[in-house]
């Protein structure tokens, strides 16, 4: 089996296990999740969080098939103040964290356990997915206490609590590197869901006993390998059954900052505003999620605010 395409990296795509009631999705993020990680000067946890983050929102939000945005984030009491990843059909993903560095730095020096260090970076907070239809539209948000070693096992217990449906996710965030080439993150996920079953389909229960079994096989190194496309994966864990998968869809890094909206921005701002803002002759602004500045001149923003 291979990937529709031939695409390894970069996409996000659904399958189905052959005659089972139980559908899911997989994720494969490379320069995508460079860009976004790489971006700021994250320690590797709090980088790995938000990896999980990017992921999450990709593996729910190709799913819903809406037009709109997915805003995963995970807002806590801890050195990490939040951790945010939305999601945009045809767009990408992108995200970022706001953390108190010396608190994280403070909290890592005591070397924690794996299975306490998400709860230690986060304290005690919540977790929410909001469904973002556009300006004139209502928004959807469900919420859960943040609850596990990773946010992983926190968006299970989301769609425990949410949809009551029965959910497995596994993600894989780290650094590779080849000899001769820097180090770069990747990162990678796939999400298990049941489906209710009926006269036809037979018992929900026993097949998703047994996908699950095979799906708890995966390793996170092969989550993370750059030779192992996705499809070869779910034929490595589903082929007695047989698995197929959809026709995938690319997730690039997106990020909606652009120099015409944050001028138009800028400009709203009264004339006293715009003057305390100015720093050496210019005013700067930097985007929170691929930390860009962006430098507009006085009269650029004078013209801009005449019209």
């Amino acid at each position: 089996m291979s990937d529709p395409l031939g695409e390894h990296d970069d996409i996000v795509a659904g399958f189905q296990v052959e005659g089972r009631t139980v559908r899911g999705r997989i994720c494969r993020l490379g320069s995508t999740m460079d860009k976004i990680l790489s971006a700021h000067a994250y320690p590797e946890p709090v980088a790995r969080l938000l990896g999980e983050a990017a992921i999450i929102a990709a593996l729910v939000g190709d799913a819903l098939k809406f037009d709109g945005r997915l805003i995963v984030q995970a807002n806590g009491d801890g050195p990490i103040r939040f951790i945010v990843a939305e999601f945009v059909a045809g767009e990408g993903v992108r995200g970022f964290a706001k953390t108190d560095p010396d608190a994280v730095a403070a909290v890592l020096a005591e070397n924690p356990p794996a299975d306490t260090l998400m709860s230690r970076l986060l304290g005690k907070g919540y977790f929410a997915m909001t469904l973002d239809y556009g300006p004139d539209k209502d928004q959807y948000q469900g919420v859960v206490p943040i609850e596990g070693a990773s946010l992983s096992e926190v968006a299970e217990g989301y769609f425990a609590q949410s949809e009551q449906t029965p959910t497995r996710l596994r993600i894989a965030v780290g650094e590779s590197w080849k000899e001769g080439e820097a180090r770069a993150w990747r990162g990678g996920g796939a999400l298990l869901q049941a489906v209710a079953g009926d006269e036809t389909r037979g018992s929900a229960e026993e097949d998703w006993d047994h996908v699950r079994a095979l799906f708890e096989t995966v390793e996170d190194a092969e989550l993370l390998d750059p030779d192992l496309s996705a499809g070869r994966l779910l034929y490595r864990l589903f082929n007695e059954d047989g698995v197929r998968l959809f026709e995938p869809t690319p997730v690039a890094r997106r990020c909606s900052c652009e120099h015409d909206r944050l001028l138009g921005i800028v400009a709203s701002f009264p004339p006293d505003d715009r003057a305390e803002m100015e720093t050496d002759g210019a005013i700067v602004m930097t985007c929170e999620y691929c930390n860009r500045d962006w430098r507009f001149e006085p009269d650029e923003v004078a013209r801009a605010a005449r019209g």
